[in-house]
């Protein structure tokens, strides 16, 4: 006969055992703890695989002690003397573990394609400018290839275009106008300009700052700060054409007295 000494009690005989003298059934366990019956079943047969950690198992061994009546220590005691050698399950630093794992590789995953899209974008950037910028220079070669050729198939008509150009532009420089005023700012100022029958523009000028006008026939100009402007009319030199702060307005030619 084996000594008494010697028995082991285990966690899920000591709940039975406890259940059973409170008079409950498992299932009415189940209901007052809302745990599932099959892990109440599990716990007093000693079946630990169910259970994913053996944090989760202890949770559940002390609800269940404390819901029989049973010594809540001695209940813990008995389920860590024996997850030292029965627990199949996985503990809670393999899952987190395992959980960070997933995590490191999800976001060297996402790091990946993001460097590929950021990459593959900054390529097609490149290509596109140098696409561009190649076909702008080839674009520029066939249009003076085409100019050349023009000129080589027709260089008479080629020197008669050029010599229009340079008459129209010596013209164009050369041309008079029936008035040429000058102005150099000393002061700041606004003008309102009307040049022949063109609109009337105004603007402000600043000092140290140059401005001409030209009409064929007539100008006039309002002056916002008479003593702010030196005018050169014609070639003519006539200062300023008021007093500081005046507003003045000016025909040129000058309108006759009567």
């Amino acid at each position: 006969m084996e000594n008494e000494d010697s028995y082991y009690e285990t966690v899920g005989e000591y709940l039975k055992t406890s259940r059973k003298s409170c008079g409950f059934e498992t299932a009415e366990i189940s209901k007052i703890t809302k745990i599932n019956a099959s892990y109440i079943e599990a716990i007093e047969n000693d079946d630990f695989s169910l259970f994913s950690s053996p944090q989760l198992l202890k949770g559940y061994v002390k609800l269940l002690a404390k819901t029989v009546k049973a010594d809540e220590k001695k209940a813990v005691s008995l389920l860590e003397s024996e997850l030292k050698t029965n627990f199949t399950g996985k503990v809670v630093e393999d899952i987190v573990g395992e959980k960070f794992k997933e995590e490191i590789k999800k976001s060297q995953n996402f790091r990946r394609k993001f460097l590929f899209i950021l990459f593959g974008g900054i390529l097609i950037i490149i290509l596109s400018y140098i696409s561009l910028k190649l076909y702008g220079y080839i674009k520029t070669l066939r249009t003076a290839e085409t100019h050349r050729a023009s000129m080589q198939l027709n260089p008479l008509s080629a020197a008669n275009t050029s010599k229009k150009k340079l008459n129209n532009s010596i013209k164009g420089s050369q041309k008079k106008y029936g008035v040429l005023l000058k102005a150099k700012i000393v002061k700041k100022t606004w003008v309102a300009v009307k040049i022949d029958e063109k609109s009337t523009k105004t603007s402000m000028l600043y000092p140290n700052e140059s401005k001409t006008w030209k009409a064929d026939k007539r100008l006039r100009i309002k002056i916002g700060n008479a003593g702010g402007i030196i005018l050169n009319y014609n070639g003519k030199n006539i200062g300023k054409p008021g007093k500081e702060g005046q507003v003045i307005t000016l025909f040129f030619p000058p309108k006759k007295k009567k």
